[in-house]
């Protein structure tokens, strides 16, 4: 169930463990150059049958140069 959540949005994600009684700890990943605020967070990695989520922020478009 919880491998399902990777690649979900993390307020998608959140959602879906409150419903089930979870209410996960989440670990918030960025590049180190990125400035905060740019992306969509995503669920990179689940821990602790969902009780921990790890998201990193994904650009929802790609410029093109």
């Amino acid at each position: 169930m919880t491998k399902s959540l990777l690649g979900r949005p993390l307020e998608e994600a959140l959602r879906q463990m409150r419903s089930q009684g979870v209410e996960p700890a989440v670990v918030i990943s960025r590049a180190p150059r990125r400035p905060e605020g740019v992306g969509s967070l995503r669920v990179v990695r689940v821990r602790a049958e969902g009780r921990e989520l790890t998201a990193c922020a994904f650009l929802d478009k790609v410029e093109k140069p």
